[in-house]
């Protein structure tokens, strides 16, 4: 059978999208015009996230307080960008719909946020040393 595009229920209809009943087709009508809207500011952020990261790992290598810290404040800002916009690729919405897809997504923020805590806490250890 197929399936909601939005939160994955069997339909009784192959020629329908969403659940007939249900606001699923508003909630993935608002999804589809607020990741069009906001993906271009998203990709921006996560590019940058991304290079800071990398950047405060090899600054950690010869100061690791600092580097520790760049780190871990990074990845906070990168968790807190993938908890207000929690957008995947393509294939992972024909896999598990918009609304598994966006639980993963902000799963994987929450892990973001305890390794952003796992890095400063490197910090403070070499800073006490």
């Amino acid at each position: 059978m197929k399936k909601c595009d939005y939160c994955g229920k069997e339909l009784d209809s192959y020629h329908l999208m969403y659940c007939k009943d249900s606001d699923c087709e508003e909630r993935a009508m608002r999804f589809y015009g607020r990741r069009t809207a906001t993906e271009n500011v998203f990709g921006i952020i996560n590019i940058a996230c991304v290079v800071l990261i990398m950047v405060g790992l090899i600054v950690a290598v010869f100061s690791p307080v600092v580097g520790n810290i760049m780190v871990a404040v990074t990845l906070v800002v990168l968790a807190i960008t993938i908890l207000i916009m929690p957008y995947a690729p393509e294939s992972f919405y024909k896999k598990w719909r918009i609304k598994k897809t966006s639980r993963v997504v902000r799963i994987v923020g929450v892990i973001l946020i305890a390794a952003a805590f796992a890095f400063a806490g490197a910090a403070i250890y070499y800073s006490t040393r």
